[in-house]
């Protein structure tokens, strides 16, 4: 099974994850249409992220 890490980073430290308030935050990605949806997303998210994918098997 394919699978990303998706990591989202605030250029202007801006919290990503809501619970701890880090300005970095990633997650695993299982499926192919849920990634393109987040990348889709992150590219108009006021924080100004910075985004990078990282394809596992």
């Amino acid at each position: 099974m394919t699978a990303w890490i998706f990591t989202a980073t605030s250029r202007t430290g801006q919290p990503v994850n809501p619970i701890t308030k880090a300005p970095t935050d990633s997650i695993t990605v299982y499926d192919k249409a849920d990634l393109d949806r987040r990348i889709a997303a992150a590219k108009t998210d006021p924080r100004d992220l910075i985004v990078t994918v990282e394809r596992i098997d």
